[in-house]
């Protein structure tokens, strides 16, 4: 509940002072739309420097093509994208036990489980009277 100090604070709104919030209020959620649109294209650009940094090649020249190698060995002395070495080395954490690796790779391959809840809110009258302690 407000103190009666902060009560006597209060002034009536009137229409010179509606009309000067109304303004305010407006100039505010624009430089709040503006805002939002920064972060956006911020966002945006971020994502698209690092899609580029993982096209990448670790070392200058042509990138080698994954179909050269067989085996994970073959890659070492290949070059690769950045995207494919942490990809690499994720595989190989993985092989080692790393658990969040192995979730990693499980997880951007799209087999991330989901949970899955079911519910039936089907309920009889009979049910709802029995569990209300109402005879029908």
């Amino acid at each position: 509940m407000p103190s009666a100090k902060s009560l006597a604070n209060l002034k009536p709104i009137t229409k010179e002072n509606a009309a000067e919030y109304a303004r305010r209020g407006a100039i505010v959620k624009r430089k709040n739309a503006e805002l939002r649109k920064l972060e956006k294209e911020k966002e945006k650009n971020m994502k698209q420097e690092l899609l580029l940094l993982l096209s990448l090649a670790i070392k200058k020249g042509v990138l080698a093509d994954s179909d050269e190698f067989l085996s994970l060995e073959e890659i070492e002395d290949k070059n690769i994208s950045v995207q494919t070495a942490i990809n690499v080395a994720m595989i190989q954490r993985a092989m080692m036990g790393d658990v969040q690796a192995a979730q990693y790779i499980r997880d951007t391959t799209g087999q991330k489980p989901t949970d899955k809840v079911e519910l039936d809110q089907s309920l009889t009258i009979e049910a709802w009277a029995k569990n209300h302690d109402v005879e029908l």
